[in-house]
């Protein structure tokens, strides 16, 4: 293998096939491909489908215009790569002769002209099941000169395990053809993708109408930290390149030192690779639900202790308040009866008598007006200390806990982690709950949702603008579930609480549909219904839990990461 750069220059090529064309695309390419090469790229992407068009009449009209990876397409592309000593990666429609198959693919071509990654799309879209097959090549990363790279293709996107799958495997870049056809999928979801991976992701989209469907753009370079380093406008054809280092994706620390690889624990995510029909989740979707009773007001409730006198029983009276005007789920933020949120030992072991008040004064609040609380505090398990969020439920009883699956790094050396995600009833709802640092693994959220959870609570203190605008909308949207987020106001990213439906919103800057709200005891609701969770399909035919392909996610649940 040869020695990797240690920085390259990407392109991505925002352009539209034409429907059934292959020399008008070949010639399109070509052009576009001359553009990226004088610009300096050594890698150039090109969106989904390339070769062909996406909308064909039929499945007998895409066999028609299909291509086996031997035919001229691919010949050109060779070529280009040959001439210009670049890598190319694009978007197929392909004939795969042997299997007799149609398969919406990615290839990439190396500086020789040879075919080194070939992925086949495994998240498919309404009208791609229309001609295409589900993929069968599973989740293939390759070794480059350039780095170690791996394929998806658009709404793969959305299923947090395939770009999971290629980043365990050591991909360093992840290139993404597609077709977005929603913006939220590029402008969100590419980012998301980069920064809970720690990866490059360089992304290419068509920008256009092809019959009914209308391309806005939205082709991006992203860094491992989230941050879109080079952009092609809305509405416009062309080529936007960046430099790409790829010693930034072998660094998995985040901003504070925790490590997006080591701090796993494989050993809770055995459900991510169950096959739908064994999961806790299955039996749940065809139990009837009658809407109008199946409804609830929630509430991030953004109050705690403080170094102020008095503050958490004036945080346990905002608890008080919002429970008096009809919330019936109330989730409080990370460590809530410490004035600090990132307790030490020391602290903790000085926060008994906070710690049974707010208990006692959450079974009170419980009891008097019919809710329910998550409230996150610290038990105690053969002299360790265990931080748990306690679910107190009508009546003052308590209806399940959940202990901190990942812990934050400042936390291992004196706290005891759990050992499995729960799902407890509420009568709100089926609830999950995750505990600070658990939320900034994708692995997480989807757990509870396949253990049948409707609600996930996120009782956090962000450290980072992206833990909120990057990290919450995709647990909603990705597993079909409310998510609840009680942040702290003191932590290094405050407040900014919210509820996020499972349809997610109508905008996808988080800082446009949900203005964070910095003020301490902030109390933001929402009102919840269940029927939109307990369906799991984006749009007819595309079911964010039964179309995944779990036979390809082995590398998630591994005891060692291959990366």
């Amino acid at each position: 293998m040869n020695t990797k750069s240690l920085s390259f220059r990407a392109a991505v090529v925002q352009t539209l096939a034409e429907l059934g064309d292959l020399d008008a695309n070949i010639t399109l390419t070509q052009s576009h491909v001359e553009e990226a090469v004088r610009q300096g790229a050594r890698l150039i992407v090109l969106p989904e489908c390339m070769n062909s068009g996406y909308l064909f009449d039929s499945e007998a009209h895409c066999r028609e215009i299909a291509e086996p990876v031997t035919g001229r397409y691919v010949q050109a592309l060779a070529e280009l790569c040959r001439k210009h000593n670049i890598f190319i990666g694009t978007g197929f429609t392909e004939w795969d002769e042997d299997k007799g198959k149609v398969f919406n693919s990615a290839l990439l071509i190396d500086p020789r002209g040879e075919l080194i990654l070939h992925y086949h799309k495994q998240f498919l879209a309404t009208h791609d099941q229309n001609w295409f097959e589900f993929g069968e090549r599973g989740c293939p990363v390759v070794d480059t000169e350039l780095g170690r790279i791996g394929l998806l293709i658009c709404f793969d996107g959305r299923i947090p395990e395939i770009a999971r799958s290629l980043a365990l495997q050591g991909a360093e870049v992840i290139l993404d053809m597609a077709n977005f056809f929603a913006m939220d999928q590029a402008d969100l979801w590419v980012p998301a993708r980069a920064y809970e991976n720690g990866v490059w992701i360089v992304a290419a989209t068509k920008s256009g109408v092809e019959r009914s469907i209308y391309y806005p753009g939205g082709s991006m370079i992203v860094s491992p930290d989230g941050e879109t380093k080079a952009y092609v406008p809305y509405d416009t054809h062309g080529v936007a390149s960046a430099e790409i280092f790829p010693e930034q994706a072998r660094n998995k620390s985040w901003f504070y030192g925790a490590n997006r690889w080591s701090d796993r624990r494989p050993d809770t995510y055995s459900l991510l690779r169950a096959p739908f029909e064994e999961t806790p989740l299955a039996s749940l979707l065809d139990q009837p639900l009658i809407p109008e009773q199946a409804t609830a007001k929630g509430a991030a409730v953004q109050a705690h202790a403080t170094f102020s006198t008095g503050s958490l029983e004036e945080a346990l009276d905002m608890l008080d308040h919002a429970a008096k005007l009809g919330s019936k789920l109330l989730v409080l933020p990370q460590h809530m009866t410490f004035s600090s949120w990132l307790p030490s030992r020391s602290d903790v072991e000085q926060n008994r008598e906070a710690r049974d008040h707010a208990l006692q004064r959450v079974q009170s609040i419980c009891k008097r007006y019919d809710c329910s609380v998550v409230l996150p505090i610290f038990m105690e398990d053969a002299g360790q200390f265990v931080p748990t969020a306690v679910v107190i439920g009508p009546g003052g009883n308590e209806l399940g806990r959940q202990q901190q699956i990942h812990l934050e790094p400042e936390m291992v050396s004196w706290a005891k982690g759990g050992d499995c995600f729960t799902v407890i009833d509420t009568p709100s709802g089926r609830l999950g709950v995750l505990l600070g640092y658990d939320g900034m693994f994708p692995e997480s959220s989807r757990v509870l949702a396949l253990a049948g959870a409707d609600i996930i609570a996120w009782c956090s203190a962000w450290r980072h603008p992206n833990d909120r605008k990057l990290l919450t909308m995709p647990k909603a949207e990705d597993n079909r579930c409310f998510l609840i987020c009680a942040n702290r106001s003191d932590a290094p990213y405050p407040g900014g609480s919210f509820i996020a439906p499972p349809t997610g919103f109508p905008q996808w800057d988080m800082d446009l549909a949900a203005p964070p709200v910095l003020r301490h005891n902030a109390v933001q609701p929402g009102f919840m219904n269940l029927a939109l969770a307990r369906q799991k399909s984006m749009i007819p035919g595309v079911d964010m839990i039964r179309n995944r392909i779990t036979d390809t996610y082995e590398v998630l649940i591994a005891d060692k990461n291959v990366g």
